[in-house]
């Protein structure tokens, strides 16, 4: 095709910006030596049935996680761990897998390798973290709420708890869970904090602005300067400067260079 004609990656992205054709899109994704004019590609695809074929026969691995990220169907997900056994493809399809259906199917699936089943079960069993965190969170009595917040992370480790629910942070259960744990403070709210940022930058829209609105409900200053720390990633600056507009606290504004 004409688009794999131009040698300079620079053309070859405005062609492909310009091209409306889904085949093209695929091949680019697929095939083209430039990682610039790859995720350009993988960024223009949006069905699901498409963006799996680019995660299982992409060339590189820069573009096969990049489509994973755009997947929103669980099994398709589920349907790549079993075709493919590379180790971070496979990580980032779990990371968006939070059904617990498919998980306990993977688990007992002698299809999937050793190491696929044996993620499934560590997934199963800390997904039932979020089930926890939601069933406090919708207790009437917010102090009840707050005590069944604090029972479970006492009984099960504070980091423990939260390390495991980030492993979810691209599903919303999730990142409604990491707001409840982030507003208790201390170590374990810090890190809520720190994976409520990266789910800032997650390419599911309806997962950033939960994780916007869970993060715009800090006020506490040490929760506040973890969140203005996380201007030192380039990709993470736009979506935590807004946020910091929102929250409007002296650590923030002075983050912004407004006092």
């Amino acid at each position: 095709m004409g688009l794999f004609k131009k040698d300079d990656p620079r053309a070859r992205l405005e062609t492909l910006q310009k091209s409306g054709d889904r085949d093209d899109l695929i091949d680019a994704a697929c095939s083209d030596d430039s990682p610039r004019v790859r995720l350009a590609a993988v960024a223009r695809l949006d069905d699901d049935e498409t963006l799996a074929k680019v995660a299982l026969d992409a060339k590189e691995l820069d573009v096969r996680i990049a489509a994973v990220e755009r997947i929103s169907s669980q099994q398709l997900l589920a349907d790549i761990i079993k075709a493919r056994k590379n180790y971070e493809l496979m990580g980032a399809c779990f990371a968006r897998i939070t059904d617990r259906e498919i998980l306990e199917a993977i688990a007992q699936d002698t299809g999937y390798n050793p190491t696929a089943r044996r993620i499934a079960v560590e997934q199963f069993a800390d997904e039932s973290y979020l089930d926890d965190v939601d069933r406090a969170r919708e207790e009437r009595d917010n102090r009840v709420s707050d005590e069944s917040i604090d029972r479970l992370l006492r009984a099960s480790g504070d980091l423990r708890v939260v390390r495991a629910i980030g492993r979810f942070r691209n599903s919303e259960k999730a990142v409604r869970a990491l707001g409840a744990i982030a507003k208790k403070g201390g170590e374990s709210g810090g890190l809520a904090v720190e994976y409520l940022c990266r789910a800032l930058g997650s390419s599911n829209s309806k997962v950033q602005a939960t994780a916007k609105e869970e993060l715009c409900g800090l006020s506490d200053p040490e929760l506040v300067s973890q969140l203005v720390r996380s201007l030192d990633d380039p990709r993470l600056r736009e979506p935590v400067r807004d946020v910091l507009e929102q929250i409007d606290t002296p650590e923030a504004r002075k983050a912004l260079g407004r006092e």
